[in-house]
């Protein structure tokens, strides 16, 4: 593999003074990544707790969220699977520094591998692969421990902060066979691709209505992009779904499912509306490890009236 892209600034300025407040926010996530699993566990319920009793946006999202796609929850249950989604987003940032300073021998005797016969005869066919999943709390562990069994390039958005991108995402990177692309270079993502690459896409946000079309979530229109099939149309490349859920005692588990068949269709959106569907049976297994944060119904048709 070549080498990866690195933040284009100079090393030297990520060390101007306008970065030092950044750079003690490093500091301080290093400390948080070597606490031990159970503090932070403890640590993501006893914050989702508070949390719970404020007025904080995310909170309100992820409440607004669960009340729209479980309306056969009473008022009680929607609670109660609010705070365990909120306890369950905390330790994805846990998770995330683990993947940053942990080895990858500790996080990969955490995960489970359900299916992974599905990816070797995906990966025996020949053609390219897209790796298709949704957003699960439990994303960068399941990220790095897949690509232990292939390494994949990932579609991912940087970050603003050059310190952040640097000793972050390009660290954690670095440290397992995962090549990041960002989601603005798509050229770059099909050549991968069509070189009979394996390239990671996780589509299920709200980019606006020029992405893409209006897909039934949950019985509820959703601005979602159409990128996929188009994409797999292109290289003529499989479509690989799995997802990653979490367990007891800070373990993990990633179910990987066969790729799909007679896809794409030639229609994008019946196309789109099918992993669209896929995804939500998957979150309905265990809804509290979904992305419930995210405003994923904030784009709304014409005419109708806004959801947050």
């Amino acid at each position: 593999m070549g080498k990866r892209k690195r933040n284009q600034r100079a090393p030297g300025s990520l060390y101007a003074p306008r970065y030092w407040l950044s750079w003690l926010v490093v500091a301080f996530a290093w400390s948080l990544a070597k606490l031990p699993g159970s503090w932070q566990r403890s640590l993501s319920r006893g914050l989702a707790k508070l949390l719970m009793k404020t007025k904080n946006s995310r909170v309100s999202t992820i409440r607004r969220n669960i009340e729209l796609c479980f309306p056969d929850l009473s008022n009680q249950q929607q609670s109660a699977l609010a705070e365990k989604n909120l306890a369950s987003s905390i330790l994805l940032i846990f998770d995330f520094l683990d993947t940053v300073w942990a080895s990858p021998e500790a996080i990969n005797k955490r995960g489970e591998v359900i299916g992974e016969a599905h990816l070797k005869q995906a990966l025996a066919s020949g053609k390219p692969l897209i790796l298709l999943s949704g957003h699960s709390t439990a994303f960068p562990l399941a990220f790095a421990r897949l690509s232990q069994s292939q390494p994949f390039h990932a579609v991912y958005r940087p970050m603003d902060n050059p310190v952040f991108e640097s000793r972050f995402y390009q660290k954690a990177a670095s440290k397992f066979p995962i090549t990041i692309i960002s989601r603005r270079r798509i050229p770059r993502i099909l050549k991968q691709l069509k070189s009979q690459g394996v390239v990671s896409i996780v589509p299920d946000q709200d980019l606006g209505k020029k992405s893409g079309a209006f897909i039934p979530f949950f019985g509820i229109q959703a601005a979602t992009i159409t990128a996929v099939p188009r994409y797999a149309e292109f290289a003529g490349a499989n479509v690989l779904p799995y997802n990653m859920y979490r367990e007891e005692g800070g373990r993990y588990r990633i179910e990987i499912e066969a790729a799909l068949k007679n896809y794409p269709s030639g229609d994008d959106v019946a196309d789109t509306q099918r992993w669209s569907d896929w995804l939500e049976n998957s979150i309905r297994k265990q809804p509290e490890d979904y992305f419930w944060l995210h405003k994923r119904f904030k784009t709304r048709p014409e005419g109708e009236q806004k959801i947050y």
